[in-house]
């Protein structure tokens, strides 16, 4: 539900009687225990730079542009947005309790500072969830680090009893983002519970800036979610495919591989360096350190799979003198198993659909991150044939092809120019262009690009009943940069070097899911 923001209220409150919200992802992670107000202060100014901030604010006077929110917590005003800031504060009204005496001494030759301040009450702490979250993982303020971002969205989703697409659209976040940030957690959180015994180790992995995204990296890349023995459910719990031993081993080994910085981004990036790795620092300690022979084990993935027929165990021990020959059905593990977008009449469409239903996206990722791309292009094709659309986007790729074309030719009739003093009357256009290729025919007949073709869509929301979530949808599933977008299910096709992971694969259907669902109705209907 969008949030009136204007209706907060503007309140003047004592610095010295604000809460510090110790449910901060910035530190929150940091302890088993809940951390006092003053340990927090004293957290921020070795982590987070607050005595720089205080010294800031006693020279230069508080910035009025940007109010703490803060939210009534029983008898208290808690601050849930501004935690530095106030801390600054508190530290500027009383030095010599939060620094030593050297800096204390420093920072009160400048003066103090008023001991209230304006603050925006939000009614409860889940109303500011999303102007915070947004606040932090952009760019206006000083950004969360990925593993406090990830405790955000996991605490909204545990404390809010929220489902993952509906803290997609409480954020305005995809559902891959929050799946990526909830894995991202769950690892973090193994982390920490391996190391609890090394003191040296587990600072390391609690403190700012631990460099999970090198592990993310890391188990994303197929040989790597192999080596581990990973995968995750659909909660994104971690689900073990070896003996917990030799689980703990390995993953153990990645842990202490990033914080010696043998694993790195820039050790694990393009193909070659993850070919190298993976010999060098893995393969080479085959019967020295791990057990490579131990094969994977997907009971556990079984047990997640929907089952067909549920009766047909209890029906045959009813009946011992039921054919044996008789098994329940096969399970189904493909990508759009339980997703009801059946016949269309299409049937080179319809066939992909089956297809997609029943290869097993596991086993053969890059198959299914092709055929996924083909079922895409297809839907959105007839979407718009249906709706007599296709003729128009045509007409308007053409206008920019011209549009690109005549600039191009302009250029280099210009150039031409310069280089040889001649005019215009001396240049054959139609000539010039025919042998440079800067013309264009329109063809309202042919199949337009899937980008165009997604691009006029968004263009045209009205095609999908003016649906802002969905429009929203595939506008940034045109346009991401991450793994989950249309560039990506481009490179499935035509790079050599990306293959989809099965994570991956699941994610990019569950945000695309109510898209097509739109889609797949409007085709349906038609035939």
């Amino acid at each position: 539900m969008k949030v009136d923001y204007s209706t907060w209220k503007t309140r003047l409150l004592s610095i010295e009687n604000l809460k510090l919200d110790v449910r901060n992802p910035r530190f929150s992670y940091q302890s088993s225990r809940t951390l006092n107000q003053t340990e927090i202060i004293k957290y921020l100014i070795t982590n987070h730079a607050v005595y720089d901030l205080a010294k800031d604010i006693a020279i230069n006077g508080y910035l009025i542009n940007e109010e703490p929110i803060v939210c009534k917590e029983g008898d208290n005003y808690v601050v849930l947005e501004g935690n530095r800031r106030i801390a600054a504060c508190k530290i500027i009204l009383d030095p010599y309790k939060y620094l030593s005496a050297q800096k204390a001494k420093e920072l009160s030759k400048y003066g103090s500072i008023n001991d209230k301040i304006s603050c925006k009450v939000s009614p409860t702490r889940r109303d500011a969830d999303t102007l915070i979250y947004n606040k932090h993982t952009g760019i206006p303020l000083q950004k969360w680090d990925k593993v406090s971002q990830d405790a955000f969205l996991f605490n909204l989703i545990q404390n809010e009893n929220l489902t993952i697409e509906g803290t997609s659209l409480k954020l305005n976040v995809t559902p891959s983002e929050i799946r990526k940030a909830l894995r991202r957690y769950s690892i973090h959180q193994y982390s920490i519970k391996l190391f609890a015994e090394s003191p040296y180790e587990l600072e390391q992995i609690q403190e700012q800036g631990f460099p999970i995204t090198t592990f993310e990296r890391f188990y994303d890349d197929a040989r790597g979610a192999e080596f581990l023995g990973l995968r995750f459910d659909r909660n994104c719990n971690i689900q073990k495919r070896l003996p917990s031993e030799e689980f703990d081993k390995r993953f153990k080994f990645i842990v202490e591989q990033i914080l010696n910085q043998s694993l790195t981004s820039r050790t694990f990036n393009n193909e070659e360096d993850k070919k190298s790795y993976i010999r060098d620092c893995i393969e080479s300690q085959n019967k020295v350190l791990f057990d490579l022979d131990i094969p994977l084990s997907d009971s556990t993935i079984d047990k997640e799979l929907p089952e067909d027929n549920h009766d047909s165990t209890n029906l045959s021990a009813a009946n011992p003198n039921e054919d044996k020959k008789v098994k329940k059905s096969r399970k189904k593990s493909g990508i759009f198993n339980g997703h009801d977008w059946g016949s269309t009449g299409i049937k080179k469409m319809d066939d992909l659909y089956l297809s997609l239903t029943e290869i097993n996206y596991r086993k053969h990722n890059d198959i299914v991150g092709i055929a996924l791309r083909c079922y895409i292009d297809m839907l959105i094709y007839e979407f718009l044939r249906v709706q007599k659309k296709i003729g128009e986007v045509n007409r308007v790729d053409f206008e920019q092809q011209e549009k690109y074309n005549d600039d191009k030719y302009d250029k280099l009739k210009l150039y031409i120019k310069s280089i040889y003093a001649i005019s215009d009357e001396e240049i054959d256009d139609s000539t010039l262009r025919l042998l440079t290729k800067f013309n264009n025919k329109d063809n309202p007949q042919k199949v337009p690009e899937l980008g165009n073709m997604i691009t006029y869509i968004v263009n045209h929301p009205e095609l999908l009943n003016n649906d802002t979530r969905l429009v929203q949808a595939l506008g940034r599933f045109k346009s991401a940069k991450d793994f989950i977008s249309l560039q990506s299910c481009n490179m499935f096709v035509h790079n050599q070097y990306v293959t989809p992971t099965a994570s991956e694969l699941e994610s990019m259907v569950t945000t695309l899911a109510p898209i097509i669902d739109a889609m797949y109705a409007i085709v349906k209907n038609e035939q």
